[in-house]
């Protein structure tokens, strides 16, 4: 049973850190090609929603508010997927993944075929999913999508490793500047692969989702 736990908490370490990055990614798509729309960081979205509406300026507002709604609906949806598969192990994560590559090769194929509303939606859906499904890196809880509480975390655990020689704060403050430089490193990438096309960032975050279910596809314990 402990060994079970130690293997479900490495692959949920590696596959938040994973996460964490493609959330970064995907939130550089979404900002630079649908008018500074976020999928993952709804604290940004609703402040660019709330102006814009006060703005009177209705039409632009509508991106962000399928944005949030399928952020919702995502989060929703991911706890009832976590409580019908919390009984199978470590291989839960490859439906977990299975789930989200099918949904991000369907959303490539139709990508230019969709407007900009749909197209919130369906990143919001799945950043509410990832946010809820992956979000541990060893034992430390984060928010792979919504830098904020991550940076305060940060800081408050740097504070007590200085100034109290706290090393358990310690850990937690190199865990969570991990999970902030992946993030940021997700969205310079993400930006970067934006020179080559629009429409090929969401391919790649396919392909990578890929890669890692075929990685837990083929593992063994």
């Amino acid at each position: 049973m402990v060994q079970n736990e130690i293997n479900q908490n490495k692959i949920l370490t590696v596959l938040t850190i994973f996460s964490t990055f493609l959330m970064g990614f995907i939130d550089a798509y979404t900002f630079l090609t649908q008018d500074g729309l976020f999928a993952s960081a709804q604290t940004g979205n609703m402040v660019v929603l709330a102006a814009k509406v006060f703005e009177g300026n209705f039409p632009e507002a509508l991106v962000h508010i399928s944005s949030f709604i399928g952020f919702a609906l995502g989060a929703f949806l991911a706890q009832g997927v976590m409580e019908r598969f919390k009984t199978y192990g470590w291989k839960k994560y490859r439906l977990y993944l299975f789930l989200q590559m099918v949904f991000l090769f369907i959303l490539a194929v139709i990508q230019q075929n969709i407007g900009p509303s749909v197209i919130g939606f369906l990143l919001g859906l799945l950043a509410g999913y990832e946010l809820t499904v992956f979000r541990k890196i060893k034992s430390t809880s984060i928010n792979n999508g919504i830098m904020t509480g991550n940076t305060k975390n940060l800081m408050n655990n740097l504070y007590l490793a200085v100034f109290h020689k706290n090393k358990e704060a310690l850990h937690t403050f190199l865990t969570l500047f991990i999970g902030i430089t992946v993030f940021m490193l997700g969205v310079g990438t993400g930006t970067v692969i934006l020179l080559f096309g629009n429409h090929i960032n969401l391919w790649l975050a396919f392909a990578i989702t890929g890669f890692f279910y075929l990685w837990l596809l083929f593992k063994r314990n």
